[in-house]
């Protein structure tokens, strides 16, 4: 792997003379970007799989085709061109695909605006703060391994991400203690505490997992061959969580409509940025049962707002507390039981 060279690559496809200091670069879908734009908005990876990643969810289409000729330029840099010269029979078309139907409603603003319209108070951080079942304070940092404590079961195992793109760089075992992790399989994690911020921010898996390296039959490598992780599917001990997050509701609507989900809000929280996320309580059997819950609440939320890329069972999100450089990612709102059928302002009442 030489890294220049493949930052030379991501260059001259992003049509640019460097990246910037952290990999960070103008995205090539920032004419479809529906907020204002920021110099880190969109990044780019090149340590392990080459990927782009935009803060915004309207370039979506753009950034999969950046990815994707990132990814075969650096395949043929590396391992040479070995596609396969025409044959002597002719140079056939590939085999026409069916057209991809549209599987997400689009945003409707005015859908949101009349939803919204339903909550007369301003909802606001202050708000938020003060309605919280458990104490909530501005600017409260280093409270992460609180909020996991809160949310998931003793026993329970969780990841946490300072580079977006690792199996987990730290892991929390509820009840217990933190660990640092290796970046390899049969490297022995130790005893640390969890980190307080990066230039990138802090995640964790929304998801608790076993903490174990298992094959990862939906990754495939170069080589054919199937990958390692810790951060997929089969090592999700229980579907639990859902988030909902928004790239384009103008910030005081997203919040009014918060408020009034019928769902199991559990906690809200800032991204260190633009963004209000927002953890939801699903608690089903199994990853089938959870895409169900899924599918039914991008068809009713995604014209509100809600980003449904965001919504996968095995998601990074923001861990409350931590700095994302200099900005923090503020806890506003946590509610560990939430009662079913209920929202934030009905159990606010007390109804």
């Amino acid at each position: 792997m030489n890294i220049n060279e493949r930052e030379r690559v991501a260059c001259e496809l992003l049509g640019i003379a460097a990246l910037e200091p952290g990999g960070y670069a103008a995205c090539p879908g920032v004419g479809r970007h529906t907020k204002g734009g920021g110099r880190r908005d969109f990044k780019v990876s090149l340590e392990t799989v080459p990927t782009g990643f935009c803060f915004h969810s309207s370039c979506s289409a753009e950034v999969a085709e950046f990815n994707l000729q990132l990814r075969r330029a650096i395949w043929r840099l590396e391992n040479g061109d070995k596609r396969s010269p025409v044959s002597a029979y002719g140079k056939t078309a590939a085999a026409p695909r069916p057209e991809r139907g549209v599987k997400r409603p689009p945003f409707d603003l005015k859908k949101l605006e009349a939803m919204a319209g339903n909550v007369k108070e301003v909802i606001s951080r202050e708000w938020l703060m003060a309605v919280s079942p458990m104490a909530v304070t501005p600017g409260m940092r280093g409270v992460g391994d609180t909020f996991l404590e809160a949310l998931y079961e003793a026993g329970e195992k969780l990841l946490i991400f300072t580079k977006f793109t690792s199996q987990g760089d730290y892991g929390y075992h509820v009840g217990g203690s933190g660990w640092r992790l290796g970046r390899d399989r049969g490297v022995k994690p130790v005893k640390s505490d969890l980190p307080l911020g990066g230039p990138d921010g802090v995640w964790f898996l929304c998801n608790p997992v076993s903490g174990e390296w298992k094959v990862n039959s939906d990754a495939v490598g170069f080589d054919g061959q199937a990958k390692w992780g810790r951060r997929h599917g089969a090592c999700v001990t229980a579907w639990r969580y859902l988030v909902l997050e928004n790239d384009v509701a103008p910030m005081a609507e997203w919040l009014r409509l918060l408020v009034q989900l019928p769902l199991q809000v559990v906690a809200i929280y800032t991204s260190g940025g633009r963004s209000v996320h927002a953890l939801v309580r699903v608690d089903v059997a199994s990853k089938a049962e959870w895409d169900v819950q899924r599918d039914m609440l991008v068809q009713l939320l995604a014209p509100l707002g809600a980003d449904p890329a965001a919504m996968t069972a095995v998601r990074l999100t923001r861990l409350p507390g931590c700095l994302r450089g200099e900005s923090l990612q503020e806890l506003w709102y946590l509610d560990p039981r939430p009662r079913p059928n209920s929202n934030i302002l009905q159990r606010r009442m007390g109804r």
